[in-house]
Parts: C-alpha cells; structure tokens; sequence
C-alpha cells in the first residue's frame, strides 16, 4: 500500500442509506468491497461456511441446488439473539479473513482509497486496526422503517424486527470519525458525503 492510501469503513443500521453513500464514494474513485457480499462468498455451495452453518442449524437450510436456504435462516435468528450469535461466531471470522484477503490484493494494484462497507461493524466487537476512518450513516428510525418496508416488501413488525436487531445508532456515535444523517433528497445526503469524502481525502470529487 502506497503511504497515501486511505482505508475507510462505512457503516450504518438496516435501511439507513450506506448503499446510497456507498455509490458516491465508488462514483468519486474509490474502490468498494461489500461485506454482505463476503458474507455470501463465504457460505458458497460446498464451502467451509455453509457445512458449518448447517451443521450448526439445521441440515434443512442446504437447499436440492446446495445452496444457503437465507429466508429460513433469516426467520430463525431474527427471532431469536442467541442464535443471531452463533451466526455470527461462526461467520464474521470466516468474512474477516476475505475482507484482509481482498484488502491486500487491492493494496498490490494501487488502489488510492479503500471502502469497506460493513454494516456490523461495531455489533461484530471485533479489533480492525486497519481502517482509518469509520462514516456512519445514520436517519431517524421510522425513516428507515420506511425505507425497509418499501425496498424489501416486509410488514413493519418485520422491519422494526430487523432494526432492533442492531445497535441504535447512539451507541455508534462516539466511535465515529463522522456522521451522515441521511434524512432529506438525495442532493442533500450528495452534499453531505462529498463534504466527509473531501474532509478524509483532501480530494474534491469530480463534477457529473
């Protein structure tokens, strides 16, 4: 990695708006990886993941194409934290080791500014002293209730379900190099994650 290199994290509770100030960021020339995208990866027919998912749960989750049965397992740890708990015992190692993997790769090409997006960023406890700036993006919560509703097609008791999932956002706040509060049009939240981009990289995004 080159000394100028930037690793920042972003993250944000379900229906806050990462993806959104993700595409900024990617649009402004950094390079993007996804952890829900790793979280995938990892549990790809006949990896280490799946068995130990399924292993763990239930063989019934391993669906005829071996694949992750994700809505079955979606409905069994929502309802339950502790095994929202084992999931995840099991899994963000397994998503930690890829981040690190792709992470090194995008350092050998040169990549300037490195965002990771990781919405369990600090539900996860887990020490990443790599990154060096963390954004949180942030909205009122029946603004995201809203947003999962429509985006997602659930009832509001499964959108409230899925957000008290997860940290509320003032327990972020203090580990937080910024905040977002993602709450108007587009153009405003467009302001705002050019001024946090400009603030960590001292580079002034190109103008569409």
């Amino acid at each position: 990695m080159t000394s100028d290199s930037i690793i920042i994290a972003i993250t944000g509770g379900i229906g806050s708006g990462k993806s959104a100030v993700t595409k900024l960021f990617e649009s402004w020339g950094a390079s993007i990886v996804d952890a829900d995208l790793l979280a995938r990866e990892v549990v790809i027919p006949g990896s280490e993941g799946l068995e130990r998912v399924s292993a763990a749960f239930s063989n019934n989750l391993i669906l005829a194409d071996g694949t992750l049965n994700r809505p079955m397992l979606a409905s069994m740890i929502f309802s339950d934290p502790s095994k929202k708990q084992l999931l995840e015992s099991i899994l963000h190692p397994l998503i930690q080791q890829r981040w690190l993997t792709k992470l090194n790769e995008l350092k050998s090409a040169g990549a300037q500014i490195i965002v990771y997006v990781i919405p369990l960023l600090f539900e996860s406890h887990r020490p990443m002293p790599e990154l060096q700036k963390i954004v949180l993006v942030s909205a009122p919560v029946e603004t995201r209730i809203k947003r999962i509703m429509a985006r997602d097609g659930l009832s509001r008791e499964m959108a409230e379900l899925r957000i008290s999932a997860q940290l509320p956002d003032v327990h972020k706040f203090e580990q937080s190099d910024f905040i977002i509060v993602n709450d108007g049009s587009l153009e405003e939240l467009t302001t705002k994650a050019q001024e946090v981009f400009e603030a960590i990289t001292s580079r002034r995004p190109p103008q569409s």
